[in-house]
């Protein structure tokens, strides 16, 4: 019995070893991809990803931006909130887009790469995969961020003042009109990087209002940072008339005050337009050049305040 269990023992063992020997021998003939077949690799990983990049940050951008004029005007949301809100729209597109990004990418019959399992397990043939999925997303994403060439990206931070100076300085505005006596009453506020003066506090407007920083008499205003008294606009020749044609209006009298910040630097005006007395229009006075001069002061706090 011991004679016959002894050699069938290691008959086993034998066996077994040289499985073993057998199958890292295979594993050492495996034989390594081609460059090309690498580049192959790189290309139907990245293909795809450029799909998905593309999707994500053009719904990521699109939805944020939508969120961000409208809830993020409304409720006071920062910028940030409204790109995370845009992101798990984001999200959502991409699941429900996969299938066809897939399919579209099927359908480009991209050539094969031939390798076997064993070498698609290759540490070589994984760092060009996961290369080619790399690049393939951020081209995605820079080509979805393309969008953003041809969209006003200040317009929520615009509306967000505005609402802000609405809130702050509407009545401001409505007293002024009273004070003046006058027709139309206007606060601007400078950006100095677009080179534009903008402003939702109007008089008789709803929507937010963009002039260049030196057009017209409140741009004359801002540029040389001096008051501007002005009995008939018609005749000076830094009035620009086709805001009356767009309005419908006449402009005749205008007082404009520059308002400044605490250290003296220009960040927008005041206009006051044709100012009434028994139904007619009048000069501007003295008394409401330092009308004007208090009020800007008035201005120059409120917006330090709200930083």
């Amino acid at each position: 019995m011991i004679a016959i269990r002894i050699p069938l023992r290691l008959s086993m063992r034998e066996v077994k070893s040289h499985h073993c020997r057998l199958s890292t021998s295979t594993k050492e003939i495996q034989v390594p991809p081609t460059t090309k077949q690498l580049q192959i690799v790189a290309l139907r990983y990245a293909i795809p990803m450029i799909g998905f990049g593309f999707m994500d940050n053009l719904v990521m951008i699109q939805a944020g931006d939508a969120i961000d004029n409208t809830f993020g005007v409304a409720l006071g949301i920062s910028t940030m909130t409204a790109a995370g809100f845009g992101q798990c729209f984001s999200d959502v597109a991409g699941n429900i887009s996969g299938g066809t990004v897939d399919a579209a990418v099927a359908r480009l019959n991209l050539p094969h790469h031939h390798l076997t399992e064993a070498q698609l397990d290759m540490r070589q043939t994984r760092v060009w995969r996961t290369l080619g999925a790399c690049v393939g997303v951020v081209t995605g994403c820079l080509l979805g961020m393309s969008c953003l060439l041809f969209m006003d990206t200040d317009a929520a931070d615009r509306a967000k003042r505005a609402k802000e100076l609405e809130t702050i300085f509407k009545h401001v505005m409505n007293d002024g009109k009273q004070l003046f006596g006058a027709e139309r009453a206007s606060l601007f506020m400078l950006d100095e990087e677009k080179g534009e003066l903008w402003s939702q506090v109007a008089t008789d407007t709803k929507d937010i209002i963009k002039l260049g920083s030196d057009e017209g008499i409140i741009g004359a205003c801002v540029t040389s940072g001096q008051l501007i008294n002005i009995p008939d606009a018609y005749k000076d020749n830094r009035f620009n008339s086709k805001h009356d044609k767009q309005a419908s209006f006449y402009t005749k009298s205008v007082l404009a005050m520059p308002i400044k910040n605490e250290e003296g630097k220009v960040i927008g005006g005041i206009q006051m337009i044709n100012k009434k007395q028994n139904g007619k229009v009048i000069d501007f006075t003295k008394d409401d050049e330092r009308l004007a001069t208090m009020m800007a002061a008035h201005v120059t706090s409120f917006v330090s305040i709200i930083g």
